[in-house]
Protein backbone atom coordinates (compact mmCIF):
# COMPACT_ATOMS: atom_id res chain seq x y z
CA UNK A 1 0.00 0.00 0.00
CA UNK A 2 1.28 3.73 -0.83
CA UNK A 3 1.96 5.55 2.11
CA UNK A 4 -0.11 9.05 1.63
CA UNK A 5 -1.07 11.58 3.73
CA UNK A 6 -4.70 10.83 3.88
CA UNK A 7 -3.49 7.05 5.25
CA UNK A 8 -0.58 7.83 7.29
CA UNK A 9 -0.20 8.45 11.34
CA UNK A 10 1.86 10.08 13.51
CA UNK A 11 3.40 9.42 17.06
CA UNK A 12 2.52 5.99 18.86
CA UNK A 13 -0.94 6.99 19.33
CA UNK A 14 -0.63 6.90 15.41
CA UNK A 15 -2.19 10.25 15.17
CA UNK A 16 -3.83 11.24 11.73
CA UNK A 17 -1.77 13.75 9.95
CA UNK A 18 -2.88 17.49 10.13
CA UNK A 19 -4.94 19.14 7.56
CA UNK A 20 -6.90 16.34 6.23
CA UNK A 21 -10.52 16.06 5.05
CA UNK A 22 -12.70 14.02 7.76
CA UNK A 23 -14.09 11.47 5.41
CA UNK A 24 -12.11 10.12 2.69
CA UNK A 25 -9.38 11.54 0.54
CA UNK A 26 -11.51 14.39 -0.79
CA UNK A 27 -12.04 17.61 0.09
CA UNK A 28 -15.62 18.44 1.22
CA UNK A 29 -17.96 21.05 2.40
CA UNK A 30 -17.22 21.51 6.10
CA UNK A 31 -13.56 20.11 5.69
CA UNK A 32 -12.19 24.22 5.57
CA UNK A 33 -13.83 24.21 9.25
CA UNK A 34 -12.70 20.96 10.12
CA UNK A 35 -9.03 22.04 9.16
CA UNK A 36 -8.95 25.10 10.45
CA UNK A 37 -9.73 23.80 14.24
CA UNK A 38 -6.23 22.46 14.10
CA UNK A 39 -4.45 25.70 14.47
CA UNK A 40 -2.53 27.65 15.16
CA UNK A 41 0.41 25.73 15.85
CA UNK A 42 3.18 26.96 18.33
CA UNK A 43 6.23 28.19 16.42
CA UNK A 44 8.76 25.66 17.48
CA UNK A 45 5.89 22.63 16.91
CA UNK A 46 5.63 22.78 12.78
CA UNK A 47 5.48 18.90 11.87
CA UNK A 48 8.22 17.84 9.69
CA UNK A 49 5.97 16.55 7.22
CA UNK A 50 4.52 19.82 6.45
CA UNK A 51 7.80 21.11 5.38
CA UNK A 52 9.67 18.48 4.05
CA UNK A 53 8.76 17.31 0.45
CA UNK A 54 10.57 14.00 0.71
CA UNK A 55 7.86 12.85 3.23
CA UNK A 56 5.18 12.70 0.48
CA UNK A 57 7.26 13.03 -2.42
CA UNK A 58 3.85 13.04 -4.99
CA UNK A 59 2.45 15.66 -2.23
CA UNK A 60 2.12 18.99 -1.23
CA UNK A 61 1.22 19.83 2.00
CA UNK A 62 -0.99 23.01 2.85
CA UNK A 63 1.03 26.50 3.47
CA UNK A 64 1.31 27.45 6.63
CA UNK A 65 2.45 31.29 7.54
CA UNK A 66 4.55 31.63 10.55
CA UNK A 67 3.54 35.23 12.02
CA UNK A 68 0.74 37.31 14.34
CA UNK A 69 -3.04 38.10 13.23
CA UNK A 70 -3.34 41.75 13.35
CA UNK A 71 -6.40 43.33 11.34
CA UNK A 72 -6.00 45.43 8.85
CA UNK A 73 -6.58 48.37 10.59
CA UNK A 74 -4.08 47.75 12.93
CA UNK A 75 -1.22 46.99 10.55
CA UNK A 76 -1.94 50.63 9.14
CA UNK A 77 -1.63 51.95 12.32
CA UNK A 78 1.48 50.18 12.64
CA UNK A 79 2.64 51.56 9.42
CA UNK A 80 1.40 54.98 10.51
CA UNK A 81 3.64 55.12 13.63
CA UNK A 82 6.87 53.30 12.05
CA UNK A 83 6.65 53.73 8.77
CA UNK A 84 5.23 56.93 7.83
CA UNK A 85 6.78 57.83 4.56
CA UNK A 86 5.28 54.56 2.97
CA UNK A 87 1.77 56.16 3.60
CA UNK A 88 -0.75 56.33 0.36
CA UNK A 89 -3.83 59.02 0.87
CA UNK A 90 -7.04 59.17 -0.20
CA UNK A 91 -8.91 62.36 0.28
CA UNK A 92 -6.75 63.50 2.65
CA UNK A 93 -6.68 60.10 4.99
CA UNK A 94 -4.34 57.52 4.75
CA UNK A 95 -5.34 54.40 2.35
CA UNK A 96 -5.84 51.05 4.21
CA UNK A 97 -3.36 50.14 0.96
CA UNK A 98 -0.64 51.62 2.34
CA UNK A 99 -0.28 48.38 4.99
CA UNK A 100 1.20 46.86 1.13
CA UNK A 101 4.52 48.64 1.88
CA UNK A 102 5.38 47.12 5.37
CA UNK A 103 6.48 43.97 4.18
CA UNK A 104 9.63 45.88 1.88
CA UNK A 105 9.96 48.46 4.98
CA UNK A 106 10.70 45.47 7.27
CA UNK A 107 12.98 43.89 4.66
CA UNK A 108 14.95 46.74 4.04
CA UNK A 109 15.04 47.71 7.66
CA UNK A 110 16.63 43.98 9.41
CA UNK A 111 18.31 43.27 6.06
CA UNK A 112 16.38 40.36 4.85
CA UNK A 113 17.82 37.63 2.52
CA UNK A 114 16.53 38.06 -1.04
CA UNK A 115 15.62 34.15 -0.56
CA UNK A 116 13.47 34.90 2.45
CA UNK A 117 11.42 38.22 1.29
CA UNK A 118 8.35 36.01 0.59
CA UNK A 119 8.85 35.06 4.46
CA UNK A 120 8.24 38.88 5.28
CA UNK A 121 4.65 39.67 3.98
CA UNK A 122 0.71 40.49 4.80
CA UNK A 123 -0.86 36.84 4.29
CA UNK A 124 -4.45 36.61 4.22
CA UNK A 125 -4.97 33.17 6.70
CA UNK A 126 -7.60 31.26 8.08
CA UNK A 127 -8.26 31.60 11.94
CA UNK A 128 -9.35 28.98 14.15
CA UNK A 129 -13.17 29.72 13.68
CA UNK A 130 -12.98 29.40 9.83
CA UNK A 131 -12.89 33.09 8.41
CA UNK A 132 -10.33 34.38 6.50
CA UNK A 133 -8.13 37.71 8.19
CA UNK A 134 -4.67 39.30 7.99
CA UNK A 135 -0.99 38.57 9.60
CA UNK A 136 1.48 39.96 9.31
CA UNK A 137 4.20 37.21 8.52
CA UNK A 138 7.91 36.15 9.23
CA UNK A 139 8.39 32.49 8.01
CA UNK A 140 6.63 30.53 5.14
CA UNK A 141 6.47 26.79 5.52
CA UNK A 142 7.15 26.45 1.90
CA UNK A 143 10.56 28.35 2.03
CA UNK A 144 11.98 29.16 5.66
CA UNK A 145 11.96 31.13 8.86
CA UNK A 146 13.27 35.02 9.73
CA UNK A 147 16.63 34.83 12.20
CA UNK A 148 14.73 34.15 15.42
CA UNK A 149 16.41 37.52 16.60
CA UNK A 150 14.73 39.65 13.31
CA UNK A 151 11.46 37.75 14.66
CA UNK A 152 12.06 38.91 18.43
CA UNK A 153 13.29 43.03 17.15
CA UNK A 154 9.96 43.11 14.88
CA UNK A 155 8.33 41.74 17.72
CA UNK A 156 9.24 44.19 20.46
CA UNK A 157 9.31 47.10 17.95
CA UNK A 158 5.47 46.72 17.61
CA UNK A 159 4.69 45.39 20.81
CA UNK A 160 3.12 41.84 20.06
CA UNK A 161 2.57 40.71 23.14
CA UNK A 162 2.30 36.66 21.72
CA UNK A 163 5.21 35.19 19.88
CA UNK A 164 4.40 34.20 16.38
CA UNK A 165 2.03 30.98 15.82
CA UNK A 166 2.09 28.89 12.35
CA UNK A 167 -1.35 29.72 11.06
CA UNK A 168 -2.82 27.90 8.01
CA UNK A 169 -3.16 29.82 4.43
CA UNK A 170 -6.83 31.31 3.62
CA UNK A 171 -6.26 29.63 0.14
CA UNK A 172 -3.97 26.99 0.11
CA UNK A 173 -5.38 24.97 2.96
CA UNK A 174 -5.11 21.48 1.41
CA UNK A 175 -3.04 18.52 0.67
CA UNK A 176 -2.65 18.50 -3.16
CA UNK A 177 -0.90 16.45 -5.85
CA UNK A 178 1.89 17.53 -6.81
CA UNK A 179 1.96 18.13 -10.72
CA UNK A 180 5.14 19.19 -13.09
CA UNK A 181 4.11 21.07 -16.33
CA UNK A 182 6.90 20.31 -19.27
CA UNK A 183 6.92 22.81 -21.96
CA UNK A 184 7.51 22.11 -25.69
CA UNK A 185 11.41 23.32 -26.50
CA UNK A 186 9.77 23.62 -30.54
CA UNK A 187 6.72 25.43 -28.92
CA UNK A 188 6.30 27.10 -25.35
CA UNK A 189 2.65 27.28 -25.72
CA UNK A 190 2.11 23.47 -25.79
CA UNK A 191 2.47 21.91 -22.49
CA UNK A 192 2.42 18.43 -20.79
CA UNK A 193 1.13 18.49 -17.10
CA UNK A 194 2.07 15.45 -15.09
CA UNK A 195 0.78 14.87 -11.74
CA UNK A 196 2.66 12.36 -9.80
Amino acid sequence: MTITPFNATVGEDAEPLLFIPRKGRKYRNGDFKHVCKQQPLPMHELPRYLTDTTVFPSWDAPTLWLGWIISSEDLLKIVEAHYPDSLMYSAGRPCLSSIHALPQSLRDEYHIEPELHECVDIAIVARPDAKRTTALSVGCSNVGVISLQTIEDIQNKFGLQRSPEWLLDGRDWQWTRRTYTVYDPVDPRERTVYTL
